[in-house]
């Protein structure tokens, strides 16, 4: 490691290096230099760890190829453009997200790929059968395995089975917690046999009283093409039930249908008029799996 560096860390950066301890030596080297060159925090430091030791996990999702895993700025500008997969389409936090990893990106190659994301959001291209760009799409993401141990932040929410608890779990299940104390103890309103902790994702976050995870055991029930994701496996529905109107055309919402839970679109629901639901679905999470494949795209939604 350059002699200069290795005097910086000397002289009261000991504590950034900490932060890097968990990776090999050549990724140590190069995210060192970064964290010097740019003049970052240990928060800054502990992102960049994160973000390379992330990296080579993620290689199945789509725009991977474009990041150089051996760049300590590819890699956390590609924590950036995956974090924006996270957020509505459009929407300020998901642009944010997009110019942070711009910025960050030191390949052409990464910075094309950002760009051509940011070209698109911003209504540079539009979707097929004409469908543009302002469509509201609810994120879907395959937990990985650890990610909640790794998580910087995470929300604790309740859960009720679809096929065993049904609309009653959804009404029943706890609307009030607070975190108490140093430990950060979590209090609900009342007991609850369920429960699940997700990564700290920005639509989980924004959850307020109305935050509940529904249990599906057939990930059938979500309108998605069936051509590509027919797939008999567990999924776990984050619903607001705040939000019990169908408003957006493009929202999905969960139901009650035929006597059991659902999620549906809501031109679906409004063609059929119906104006009230359960709840407007925030995010889909998938079961992690130690082989990886791509995330739900925007095309894959019916």
């Amino acid at each position: 490691m350059d002699p200069q560096i290795l005097s910086f860390f000397d002289t009261g950066g000991a504590e950034l290096l900490y932060e890097l301890r968990l990776l090999s030596a050549a990724q140590r080297a190069a995210a060192a230099h970064y964290v010097v060159e740019n003049r970052l925090d240990a928060k800054g430091a502990q992102e960049v760890a994160r973000a390379m030791k992330d990296f080579p996990r993620r290689s199945a999702e789509q725009g991977w190829d474009c990041f150089d895993h051996a760049s300590p700025a590819d890699c956390l500008s590609f924590m950036y453009y995956r974090q924006s997969k996270e957020h509505r389409n459009p929407s300020p936090e998901r642009t944010a997200a997009l110019e942070q990893a711009l910025n960050c990106a030191a390949t052409e190659k990464a910075k094309g790929r950002v760009l051509q994301e940011l070209d698109k959001k911003s209504g540079g291209e539009q979707g097929k059968a004409g469908e543009t760009a302002d469509a509201a799409r609810v994120p879907v993401v395959r937990l990985k395995i650890g990610e909640v141990a790794e998580a910087t932040t995470v929300v604790v929410l309740p859960v009720c089975r679809a096929e065993e608890e049904g609309e009653k779990g959804v009404y029943e299940a706890p609307r009030e917690r607070e975190v108490e104390g140093e430990f950060g103890v979590v209090v609900a309103e009342k007991g609850w046999s369920r429960w699940v902790v997700l990564p700290g994702w920005e639509p989980v976050v924004k959850l307020r009283k109305g935050g509940v995870v529904i249990a599906f055991k057939d990930a059938r029930v979500l309108p998605w093409k069936v051509n590509r994701w027919y797939k008999e496996e567990p999924i776990l529905v984050v619903a607001d039930r705040e939000k019990d109107n169908v408003a957006a055309d493009d929202g999905f919402y969960l139901v009650l249908e035929g006597g059991g839970l659902k999620v549906e679109r809501g031109i679906v629901l409004k063609e059929k008029g119906v104006s009230k639901c359960l709840g407007s679905v925030v995010l889909v999470a998938r079961p992690p799996r130690e082989e990886t494949d791509d995330q739900l795209g925007e095309e894959d939604w019916e």
